[in-house]
């Protein structure tokens, strides 16, 4: 009987051993480049990513590029690319590392385009129905500057800032920044964005999207459970909710005292990955 072979090429040991629903095997220190961006993804995680959701020439996107490590991953894994990025500073930072990168490695008939702008402008450059992977960590609202807010102005010197070295800064002054936006309006480009991948996605093509929930305390708000509204933003852009992911980051983080002493806070020392699917 002949052996079935795995659409992403996997063995079925392989297929098995990557399929528990927590990861606890992907974090790593971060680069110069990493800290300078202060929330990016390690190339563990997107090296596991583009290896498990497609294959050797597919065409992979991150609409939300950073310093480009997806980039690395799918070039690496002999995937076509296309990003986007709106920061001046980290399309820089990704095009370099990139160019330096393709001079390695033998990157033979494949595609590694990344492009500054908005995103949901340039995605109207990709064809419909290509796209076999869409990756990415997008900007989470206007977290960023009740983040940078409150580590300024009061606690600059705690725990959190300090021993888990937190960089997070704003980056960029845009109206287009999806980071710029209050949550209604952020989620409103969400699913713009959604509707869009969508498009764009072949028929059993994914849409992955690295996100980590977290707390507006000082407005009311416990506790913002940000992979759910991802997970039904993309729902009602067309995807099927495939699959949930767990990626646990203690490894790389400290824990801190929260709300003591009076109100009990867990650490959210983990990332979700949404796993959206596009199933006719």
């Amino acid at each position: 009987m002949a052996v079935k072979q795995a659409f992403n090429g996997l063995t079925t040991q392989e297929w098995a051993m990557n399929s528990r629903s927590v990861w606890g095997d992907v974090s790593s220190p971060r680069s110069r480049n990493a800290l300078e961006h202060g929330a990016t993804f390690p190339k563990k995680l997107s090296d596991r990513v583009v290896s498990l959701y497609s294959s050797v020439g597919d065409l992979v996107l991150d609409p939300f590029l950073g310093i480009g490590t997806t980039a690395l991953s799918a070039v690496e894994l002999q995937r076509n690319f296309v990003g986007f990025e709106l920061s001046s500073d980290f399309f820089s930072m990704a095009s370099s590392s990139v160019e330096q990168f393709l001079v390695s490695i033998d990157q033979a008939n494949i595609s590694c385009k990344i492009k500054h702008g908005d995103c949901l402008d340039l995605i109207n450059s990709i064809a419909d129905e290509t796209l076999s992977l869409t990756f990415t960590s997008p900007p989470y609202a206007n977290l960023i500057h009740k983040i940078v807010d409150d580590r300024t102005n009061r606690h600059r010197k705690s725990a959190f800032v300090l021993n888990n070295n937190a960089t997070t800064r704003i980056y960029s002054d845009s109206q287009k920044d999806f980071g710029n936006m209050d949550l209604a309006a952020y989620e409103e480009a969400v699913l713009a964005l959604m509707k869009k991948i969508f498009n764009k996605t072949r028929n059993k093509g994914y849409n992955i999207w690295v996100v980590k929930d977290f707390r507006d305390v000082k407005n009311g708000v416990p506790y913002v459970d940000l992979h759910s509204i991802i997970a039904n933003l993309g729902q009602e852009a067309g995807f099927k909710y495939h699959d949930l992911i767990v990626w646990d980051q203690n490894e790389r983080r400290r824990l801190v005292l929260l709300g003591y002493p009076s109100v009990f806070y867990a650490n959210q020392n983990h990332s979700f990955l949404v796993v959206l699917r596009k199933v006719s």
